[in-house]
């Protein structure tokens, strides 16, 4: 084991490249998406632990008003069997099918440090090779179940931002506190590297006391992206699975509780939806560009002839 910098390595594996990809819990894991997104990505590709941040520099366990990180202890007859602390996990994993093998990280936002705990995730990607870093979250928000969840992006510059119109997303234009991903970006930019992040929807109907613990619709709604914004030949298969599962529930909620039917069908006709279709490997801008030169060239050869 070897310990640098407030990173603690298990091993050190020879990595082509990675792709770097964060999922966090706190305040952007609305319906499980970034901690739930990353731990599919990490069945998925069978990744394995190579490397830590420990919890005590960068967490408060308890704190009045913040949101309880108190590690969790299993007892059974008066032993303790079992204990869970809060998670600042690197995992990698050997992608035969593409050039570049994956890193991922599964984080807690922390509560006292962020700057020096950002600049920690960023170096370690950037030491091993990788030259973005991709994040991802989830906020809570009164979207029909029945829709493809909505999805916004905040890159690191214009460049990046070109790339990933394509990708059937909204660009991010507010002012206000930030996301613990947000100061990834900033992390990135200090580093000198591309950085994305990606903000869904998860249906919450707080008036029906409903909120989903778990969005797997959201989930995939960013992962898909990432799957093709990285060349990661995900599957969905289980995800398509929960996801008939939750939507089957919920059916069955407005069956019962015309209420709710009402509220629903109100969200719907009031939706603007955004259906991901996978793209053309070409920006808007270059499809239009493109569209000009091949009317110009018609129009040259009509003047010709």
């Amino acid at each position: 084991m070897d310990e640098r910098d407030n990173l603690i390595f298990d091993s050190r594996p020879s990595l082509r490249n990675p792709h770097f990809v964060c999922g966090l819990s706190g305040w952007l894991n609305g319906g499980d998406v970034g901690v739930g997104g990353i731990e599919y990505l990490i069945k998925q590709f069978k990744a394995e632990k190579f490397a830590e941040i420990p919890t005590p520099r960068y967490h408060l366990y308890q704190a009045a008003g913040a949101q309880n990180l108190r590690p969790v202890f299993k007892m059974r007859d008066g032993v303790i069997t079992e204990t869970r602390f809060p998670k600042n996990q690197f995992y990698y994993a050997v992608n035969p099918t593409a050039e570049r093998d994956i890193i991922l990280f599964l984080g807690t936002e922390p509560s006292l440090n962020w700057e020096e705990y950002a600049d920690a995730v960023v170096s370690l990607a950037s030491d091993f090779g990788a030259d973005r870093l991709c994040t991802f979250g989830a906020i809570l928000d009164r979207s029909p179940y029945t829709r493809e969840p909505k999805t916004s992006c905040t890159c690191t510059s214009l460049k990046v931002k070109t790339e990933m119109e394509k990708y059937n997303l909204s660009f991010s234009s507010r002012e206000g506190p930030a996301s613990f991903n947000l100061m990834l970006l900033h992390a990135c930019k200090k580093k000198g590297m591309d950085g994305v992040n990606l903000t869904v929807r998860a249906p919450y109907y707080p008036e029906f006391n409903i909120s989903l613990e778990y969005s797997p619709k959201s989930v995939k709604a960013v992962l898909t992206r990432l799957s093709h914004f990285l060349s990661l030949e995900t599957i969905f298969d289980e995800l398509d699975k929960t996801i008939k599962e939750v939507e089957g529930k919920l059916d069955f909620v407005r069956q019962q509780n015309p209420q709710f039917n009402t509220y629903m069908e109100e969200l719907e006709k009031n939706y603007d939806e955004m259906p991901y279709q996978q793209p053309f490997d070409i920006s808007p801008h270059e499809a239009i560009r493109f569209a000009e030169e091949f009317l110009r060239e018609n129009n040259d050869r009509r003047q010709d002839q």
